[in-house]
């Protein structure tokens, strides 16, 4: 049956068309916020088990053993934790938590064992800039994350020279900047299980994930730009889960997320999508390198009265969704 429209008869199955395509055009905002809106919520489920194995050579009246544990982080992970042995106590400090184990009269031999069921959320800059802004004030906490310190060597006068080169017109720019500054003079050298920090890193040109997020850091703080390296797992890995990466106050949006060692890609796309974006299989442990809880240790930090006393660590992913 033709239809008139403004004078001019067109065929039914036209209109039908255009009414469809009117209705799509109508629905394009709502659907890609849809999809924007899933692409937030995105998430990683994981389970896994950090174990001590505890050996003593001789006699130990005592042991008092002290980790920190992944913890709850609003928009980041949510942690369920069991141990075996049960921990004296469980503690929170500086935005970290901690489980300490005091053990009399130990055996020759014997076990920490923390499971660990996590669900982790994507959180990215992508993700940061989409959501309602988050302003903090600058407390003490900060002070912390400007400073130099052993591994992140602010103060090096190379280092504030890269710092004073790189400059932009807002803070998202400069971080940008000093990410593609670290990928464009750092080459991937296998995992190290010791740090080397940022010095060493600028020099050799070389490391792993560790080496990468020193200078990262090194760089952020010397532009006075509040930097933390995050010290935990990924649930997709080669050789190990353990892993760093960087987190970068922005005054917009609060504390975000980077990882150079992942974004360290000759294409420049690639390096733009791991910057702006990150997939959900972050779990974060710590936020201090030399943690004075855990004497200037990174993980863990234990002390004996008797013989002595070795601990060797591993971790085991048991499950995870991605």
């Amino acid at each position: 049956m033709p239809i008139f429209l403004g004078g001019v008869m067109v065929k039914y199955r036209y209109v039908l068309l255009l009414v469809q395509i009117i209705g799509l055009v109508c629905l394009a905002d709502s659907d890609v916020e849809q999809k924007l809106q899933k692409a937030i919520e995105r998430h990683n489920t994981a389970e896994f088990g950090l174990v001590y194995e505890f050996t003593v050579q001789g006699e130990t009246a005592k042991i008092k053993f002290t980790t920190v544990v992944p913890r709850t982080l609003p928009d980041r992970q949510e942690i369920t934790v069991q141990y075996r042995p049960r921990p004296s106590k469980v503690f929170d400090k500086n935005g970290n938590r901690y489980a300490e184990f005091v053990l009399v009269k130990p055996e020759s031999q014997f076990k920490v064992e923390i499971n660990l069921k996590a669900e982790m959320y994507r959180y990215d800059l992508s993700t940061a800039q989409r959501r309602e802004k988050k302003r903090l004030s600058k407390g003490p906490a900060f002070a912390d994350f400007l400073k130099e310190e052993k591994y992140v060597e602010k103060n090096d006068a190379r280092i504030q020279q890269i710092a004073e080169d790189i400059t932009g017109e807002n803070e998202s720019e400069v971080v940008e900047k000093i990410y593609n500054y670290v990928i464009d003079n750092m080459e991937y050298g296998g995992y190290k299980p010791k740090p080397a920090g940022a010095t060493k890193a600028l020099a050799q040109r070389k490391g792993d994930c560790t080496e990468y997020t020193h200078l990262f850091v090194a760089i952020c703080r010397a532009k006075n730009i509040p930097a933390k390296v995050i010290s935990g797992y990924i649930t997709k890995f080669d050789v190990t889960p353990r892993h760093n990466w960087v987190e970068v106050y922005l005054k917009e949006y609060g504390w975000v997320p980077f990882d150079p060692t992942f974004g360290d890609d000759k294409s420049p796309s690639v390096r733009m999508k791991v910057f702006r974006t990150l997939e959900p299989i972050y779990i974060s442990r710590t936020h201090f390198i030399n943690d004075e809880t855990l004497n200037g240790e990174l993980y863990y930090w234990f002390e004996y009265v008797g013989d002595k006393v070795k601990v060797q660590s591993s971790i085991e992913f048991k499950k995870s969704s991605l």
